[in-house]
């Protein structure tokens, strides 16, 4: 048997009942606070608006989005209790209930398209062929800076269409080939030793008459503008560039390459297994060009001429 003491569990009591009222205070000043900080936007439960105004904070616990920025997809073919099943929405027959039932592009219903009842201007020449144009002038102040490495003026090597696309003489993309074309002093590029003189003469205001004369002369005394040695391959050469590279003493041989052999001409590493073979010029082609173009480009041979001159004068 047991016997308890009533006095005892009196006093427990009285305890216990302290400790809950405690405890239930303690509770109201947290629930009071918790308020008094969802008040202020310190928390904030989800989709609640953060009140900037009043102080509110952006937390991580209260990132969202806005309001109606998320959809949901509407899912067809999904049974009769969602609305959309059975026919999913499309009706019974008819083309826009078939798959694929759109028709093409530019179809008016069958009336004339706009297309065809506008008319058709110029042609199309399916033989085009774009060059990239090389102006005399380009090339001397390319060469006097030296673009094109060390030159010989006495002996110069034969320069082809990779070297102007190496020194940057032309445009990288090339179509067709390169065409040369003769230029005035007047359009020297900033390489070259007459800018002073071109200063001067855009300065020079006389009237037309006076810069009519001047352009004049600049066409007399285009010959004497361009005074350099030069041999080059190239797919084109104008009339005019041309008497005036042999003037200074140089060649100008028009040669052909298709689109494969150019490829192979300006990127040789991109054939890995050995370069094409020329292609042959087409018939029709034949009065513009004077030979098939050599691949690998004429470098080895000009370097085996010079070894063969140095032997001789040993």
């Amino acid at each position: 048997t047991t016997t308890t003491n009533d006095d005892d569990d009196d006093d427990a009591r009285i305890v216990d009942r302290a400790d809950v009222d405690a405890l239930e205070k303690s509770m109201r000043e947290l629930v009071m606070m918790d308020e008094d900080w969802r008040r202020k936007g310190v928390v904030a439960r989800p989709g609640a608006a953060i009140e900037h105004d009043k102080g509110g904070i952006l937390r991580l616990d209260n990132l969202r989005d806005v309001d109606g920025a998320r959809k949901a997809r509407k899912r067809l073919g999904r049974g009769i209790g969602s609305g959309k099943g059975k026919t999913a929405g499309r009706g019974h027959k008819g083309q826009k209930s078939r798959a694929g039932g759109k028709p093409r592009l530019g179809f008016e219903g069958g009336q004339t398209p706009l297309r065809l009842t506008l008319p058709r201007r110029g042609m199309h020449n399916p033989h085009m062929m774009t060059f990239n144009p090389l102006n005399l002038d380009v090339l001397q102040a390319y060469i006097k800076a030296g673009r094109f490495g060390e030159y010989d003026y006495e002996n110069p090597r034969t320069l082809t269409m990779k070297d102007f696309v190496d020194a940057g003489a032309v445009n990288r993309k090339i179509k067709h080939g390169v065409k040369i074309l003769a230029r005035s002093r007047r359009g020297m590029v900033e390489f070259s030793d007459d800018d002073d003189e071109e200063e001067e003469e855009e300065n020079e205001t006389d009237g037309e008459e006076d810069s009519q004369g001047e352009n004049a002369e600049q066409e007399d005394d285009l010959s004497s503008t361009f005074n350099i040695k030069v041999n080059l391959e190239v797919s084109r050469v104008s009339a005019k560039a041309k008497e005036l590279i042999e003037a200074a003493g140089g060649t100008v041989t028009r040669v052909h390459y298709n689109r494969l052999g150019l490829r192979a001409l300006l990127k040789p590493h991109k054939f890995p297994q050995g370069l094409p073979k020329p292609a042959r010029t087409p018939p029709k082609m034949r009065k513009f060009v004077d030979r098939e173009g050599t691949l690998p480009a004429p470098l080895e041979a000009y370097e085996a001429s010079l070894r063969q001159g140095a032997s001789a004068a040993q």
